[in-house]
Parts: C-alpha cells; structure tokens; sequence
C-alpha cells in the first residue's frame, strides 16, 4: 500500500468517476484504476461496483475510504511542519469545509493574489472540527468556518457574512413547489448529510432534535459532489447553503420556516505568531467585500 495509491482511489470516491478523477490530478484513467486494482488485490477485497455512471463503494470501499482520508490528512500536517520549518516559505494554509471554499474563498484568493502574487495559497478541505484542531496544533494558519460559537479564548475571527441553510430536493420531488418547509414535516424523509466532522451535521441534527423528532440519515459523506447527486438523482434529500444550491440546476431549495443561518469567520489562533504574510492576508479580508 503506497500513498499515492491511496490518494487515487480518495480522488476517484470524491466524484465516484474515475474520469473526474483524472481531470483533477492530471493523469491517465488506467494509472487511477490500475492502483485501485493493486489495493483490491493486496487486501483481497472488491471496493466498488460500477454502474452505468461511476461507481458505487462497497462496505470495504467505505472502510477504506474512511481510513485512507485519516491517512492521507496525517501525512499531509507531517508535510506541513516540516515545510513550516524552512526560513524562505512564504505561503499561507487555508482550512475550508467544501461548502464554505465554495461560497467565500475564491474572492479573497483571487483579490489577495493580485496584490500579493509572490505569496502561494494552499488550501485543505476538512470539517470544521477537524480545521480548529489543526489551527491548535498550527498545522493551518488560517480557516474559515461558518458558525454562530467561537472560542474567544483561544482563537480570533473576522466576521466575512452570514449563509442560510435550505432544505434541497429533486426537482420532481413532492416538496419541490413549496415556498417554504417546517422542519417537522421532514419527519420519515431520507437524508444526506455531511460527516459528523462538520459543524452542518451538529446544526441539522440539533435542529431536528429541537422539533421532536428523529432525522432519517440514510448517507454520510464529507464531499459536495457526492451530496449533491445523492439528491439529484432522487436518492436522499439533504440541506446546503442557499447561494450555492441555487446554482445547481437538478436541485431545488427550500427554506426553512424556522431559518438557520450561520456566519461565515475567518479565524486563526491567539496562541502562535503570525507571519508578516498571514497578517496581509487578513488585513485584506477586513476590507474585502464579499
């Protein structure tokens, strides 16, 4: 079992498409499925069956999924430290959930890139838990976040707006004309939310918790791109932010009678030193409008 190996077969589960997985590493497919192959014959497991579509992960696949991400996050904070180490780094390590990168990184990237091009920006997708234990242990500079709780203590935020979560379904769903929905007309409907790792999970399940009821999750995940067909192909129905489910043609929102909206910080701890960098990158967040 070889690292790379890993993160093809990572890629590949994140579209459940060995072609997007490609796309995004820029390598042939047959290199991506002669290394699932390899882990399939070392472990003597199958890890996923295909459909007409890409693929779908046995239970051994969601095994090793889970497993391999862990690894693959380990070896990465290893790589960190030590490139933290070197006196001419000059880049910045940004923690995003999928959904926020999505809805505030790319104007900040782009607006701090062009004042500041000699500064590299590298970005890693977690949840939101698993990003504040990594500003702890200063494997991350910066994160953002959204959620209405900070630790004042330990850690400083800058307020970059506000999301809603909105209920979203096919479009031929029997709640797809609605103007808006309350929670405990949920009840029995099967959902796909984000892993417990992400701050979304603990909102909706303490939402339901709130209105009596018990919420039927048939899917965890810790990708969009796998949420995001779950519900446009019928399977589950799930929640994101607003401003990004209304982009995605095959989905419908709904807003919930009882809104949940979260802000969206930028945040870093109190308890290291910030490079001359960092502290550029959020003066300019202060005065960026998003």
């Amino acid at each position: 079992m070889k690292l790379l190996q890993l993160q093809y077969f990572c890629t590949a589960c994140k579209y459940n498409n060995i072609t997007r997985a490609s796309e995004e590493l820029h390598i042939s497919q047959p290199s991506i499925s002669n290394a699932i192959k390899e882990l399939e014959a070392e472990f003597g497991v199958t890890l996923f069956r295909r459909l007409k579509k890409g693929f779908t992960l046995t239970e051994e696949g969601e095994t090793l999924l889970k497993h391999a991400q862990e690894l693959l996050q380990h070896a990465e904070r290893i790589s960190l430290i030590m490139s933290d180490k070197s006196e001419e780094r000059r880049s910045i390590r940004i923690g995003i959930p999928p959904m926020t990168g999505i809805s505030r990184l790319p104007k900040l990237y782009r607006g701090f890139k062009s004042i500041c091009p000699e500064v590299s920006l590298s970005t890693h997708e977690f949840g939101a838990n698993s990003l504040l234990a990594s500003l702890r242990d200063e494997t991350l500079d910066l994160a953002i976040i959204p959620t209405n709780v900070v630790d004042h203590a330990r850690f400083s935020s800058l307020d970059l707006g506000e999301v809603e979560t909105v209920f979203c379904v096919p479009s031929d769903h029997r709640l797809a004309g609605e103007k808006s929905v309350d929670i405990r007309a949920l009840r029995g409907e099967p959902l796909i939310l984000f892993d417990k790792g992400f701050i979304q999970y603990d909102v909706i399940t303490s939402a339901f918790a709130s209105a009596g009821i018990e919420p039927n999750i048939v899917h965890l995940s810790s990708q969009l791109y796998m949420i995001k067909e779950f519900i446009s192909s019928g399977f589950a129905c799930g929640f994101m932010f607003r401003d990004i489910a209304e982009t995605i043609p095959d989905i419908v929102s709904i807003p919930l009678k009882d809104p949940i909206k979260s802000k969206i910080i930028l945040i870093w701890s109190k308890e290291r030193h910030m490079s001359t960098d960092v502290m550029k990158f959020i003066d300019y967040a202060k005065g960026a409008k998003l």
